[in-house]
């Protein structure tokens, strides 16, 4: 265990995938015994609580570099047992019934992620570097996780007119602009380090209008625009359909580890023409919305995570047999849970929250030991 400080990427990813288990676990357990009381709570608690550990984890192993930084960070232990803390504690809550205790999770998370943004921004500050673009954006990110997370405690304490708010800055005001910003800056890179003749393509100008079309989405389905919300959402499905082929979806599918990123961003040109739809009307539920935490978040977050667990631990970057089947069996649990909504099927349902649920478990059982050994290649972090 005391390897876990030694980087913090091993304690974030580490806890990263116990709420991982942890969430699903609880969200299988509710899907199972129908407490759809729970949706409300499910609909903040998953995404602030299954994604914001790894981009910590991200953040602060590859942040520092963007800067030219060599900062040791002696505050993550704090920061990620806090968050984790938090999380574990609403679950508990919504166990026992205790509204009190779930506000009290929140109110953790809270604390350790402002920790975490206000340490972000110093080290923005302090880099000397030209280009701070990308690390910019991910702080106007993670000042949109904190407040979907003031916005979400607010709800545990009563305000019901902040739950909305708090699901939209979770997704488009957090979640989707860390992940855009990620992605625009490392599947590029990461292609061209396994394709041959690949041209890297990536203008500041693609991210800026992912960030503005992310931003009036939150905007707009806040103050129900739903006008403007369809156009601006179908803008960007034609955005990341022709990105999805600019970066080499098709050339990516020679190497598995590549093409599970490049998979996984495919969905995102669905995802936002089903968001169109729904705003235009179509009677498809949460489809759209599970499209993106689940289709692209969620498969995303696996092979993103695999990756850059594989390049840390000193193992090859190869996705084997397990890995591969498992990563393709999250897209054919995330088109159940789109179908579900779509076709209003409960049992398919509870097929999905099931398939999900197994899969992450063998997912997290690869990957929880990478973080509690030494590197393969006897090198220190």
């Amino acid at each position: 265990m005391k390897r876990l400080a030694l980087a913090p990427h091993r304690l974030y990813f580490f806890l990263g995938a116990l709420a991982v288990a942890l969430l699903f676990s609880w969200w299988w357990w509710q899907v199972q015994a129908q407490q759809m009381q729970t949706i409300a709570l499910h609909a903040l608690v998953m995404p602030l609580g299954v994604f914001p550990l790894f981009i910590l984890g991200f953040t602060f192993t590859a942040g520092p570099r963007w800067l030219g930084l060599d900062v040791p960070d002696h505050y993550f232990l704090l920061h990620g047992v806090t968050y984790f803390m938090g999380v574990a504690l609403v679950l508990l809550a919504s166990a026992l019934g205790w509204h009190p205790l779930r506000s009290s999770g929140f109110a953790f998370m809270l604390s350790a992620w402002l920790a975490v943004t206000w340490r972000w921004a110093a080290l923005v500050r302090m880099s000397k570097v030209d280009d701070k673009i990308h690390p910019i954006a991910l702080l106007f990110a993670m000042t949109g996780g904190a407040l979907a997370l003031v916005a979400s405690l607010l709800w545990s304490l009563g305000m019901q007119e902040t739950w909305q708010v708090g699901r939209e800055l979770a997704f488009f005001g957090f979640l989707l602009p860390v992940f855009l910003t990620v992605c625009h800056r490392m599947l590029p890179f990461f292609t061209s380090n396994v394709l041959q003749d690949y041209v890297v393509w990536r203008p500041y100008r693609l991210l800026y209008v992912w960030l503005g079309g992310s931003a009036l989405l939150a905007l707009t389905a806040c103050l129900n625009l739903l006008l403007v919300q369809a156009v601006v959402a179908g803008l960007m499905s034609l955005s990341f359909a022709y990105t999805s082929w600019r970066w080499g979806l098709l050339r990516s599918l020679q190497n598995r580890l590549l093409a599970m990123l490049h998979l996984s961003f495919a969905w995102l040109m669905v995802v936002f023409a089903l968001q169109a739809a729904t705003a235009l009307g179509a009677p498809i539920g949460s489809a759209a919305v599970h499209a993106l935490g689940l289709g692209f978040m969620g498969t995303m977050l696996v092979g993103f995570v695999s990756r850059v667990t594989f390049g840390h631990s000193g193992r090859a970057l190869q996705a084997n047999n397990l890995l591969w089947g498992l990563y393709l069996g999250l897209h054919i649990a995330a088109l159940l849970r789109v179908m579900a909504s779509l076709f209003v099927i409960p049992q398919i349902l509870q097929l999905s929250s099931s398939i999900w649920l197994a899969l992450l478990l063998i997912w997290t059982a690869q990957m929880l030991p990478a973080y509690l050994r030494a590197r393969a290649d006897g090198k220190a972090g």
